[in-house]
């Protein structure tokens, strides 16, 4: 049997501002590993981008060896402020919301390799994901009706193919020839995307005067973040088993396996009163919105 499509990859290229990774221990067994997150911050298309990425590694590996990436992550403070490349895979984490009283899910960076580069090095953002078609293309509009983003949503089995996760892809609506493309796909259909991380970070200012009293107005500073995956090319729908297709039983599978876990997630966060994450690592009809 011909291996399902499972391409996840990111990689990024900026200079690292901050790491908060700790050597901690695992309260059942005293194993140690390391764990936290960085901030690389890039400059792409002219705007600032800062990329939050998280690692986790094992001291020990399966033969009782220290592991390579424990050691090499444990020497990352000794890059920051410095240009340094990071390659890794985009992972959704699902969690009960009790403020919105309904399953959230987030897209995270989640790095595995990371090494110093020279400082002549292009700061870049990019990703690649290949799965089924859960929701096709769908507009995004604000308060005024104006279509600011499009969406795509794919499916991806885990390594064990018995789950699986959902990435929310964009489109940037100037991109006409993106939007054409994506709008041909159709829901449970295979097929393979790639596009640019834009994470932008701006400083916006907001000024109230004191309308009807007196002195210098009112001066507040906020910062707005957009976390963008923006596709920006595709394959063609992939047929063939052979080429990791999701046939229709495969895909009736996962999802009813990600529908269950969402239950069940969703009963625990009730229950506990508190968010509980977890990573989510027929023939359909065409006519047909969404999987999901």
């Amino acid at each position: 049997m011909a291996d399902l499509l499972k391409q996840n990859t990111f990689k990024v290229v900026g200079r690292l501002v901050s790491q908060d990774l700790k050597k901690l221990n695992k309260k059942d067994n005293g194993e140690g590993f390391i764990s936290g997150n960085i901030i690389v911050e890039a400059n792409l298309d002219g705007a600032k981008n800062e990329f939050e990425i998280s690692f986790y590694a094992n001291e020990k590996t399966q033969d009782g060896k220290v592991s390579t990436l424990y050691t090499q992550y444990s020497k990352l403070g000794e890059l920051v402020g410095k240009k340094i490349e990071v390659s890794g895979d985009i992972r959704e984490s699902r969690f009960w919301s009790s403020n919105a009283n309904q399953m959230v899910s987030a897209q995270k960076l989640n790095g595995r390799f990371v090494h110093g580069v020279a400082e002549t090095t292009n700061d870049e953002g990019t990703w690649e994901i290949g799965g089924f078609v859960v929701e096709g293309l769908k507009e995004r509009t604000n308060k005024d009706g104006d279509i600011y983003r499009y969406d795509l949503t794919l499916g991806q089995a885990n390594y064990r193919g018995d789950s699986m996760s959902r990435f929310v892809l964009h489109i940037n609506p100037a991109d006409a020839e993106i939007v054409a493309g994506v709008g041909r796909y159709s829901v449970g259909q295979t097929v393979q995307v790639n596009g640019d991380l834009r994470f932008i970070v701006t400083e916006v200012r907001s000024e109230r005067k004191n309308e009807g009293g007196f002195g210098e107005p009112v001066i507040k500073v906020f910062t707005n973040r957009q976390r963008n995956f923006f596709i920006t090319g595709g394959s063609a729908p992939i047929t063939s088993v052979e080429n990791g297709m999701y046939s229709s039983e495969i895909i009736r599978n996962l999802v009813a396996a990600y529908k269950a876990a969402d239950v069940q997630l969703a009963e625990k966060g009730k229950n506990s009163g508190s968010a509980q994450e977890e990573e989510v690592v027929t023939r359909v009809s065409n006519k047909q919105a969404s999987l999901i």
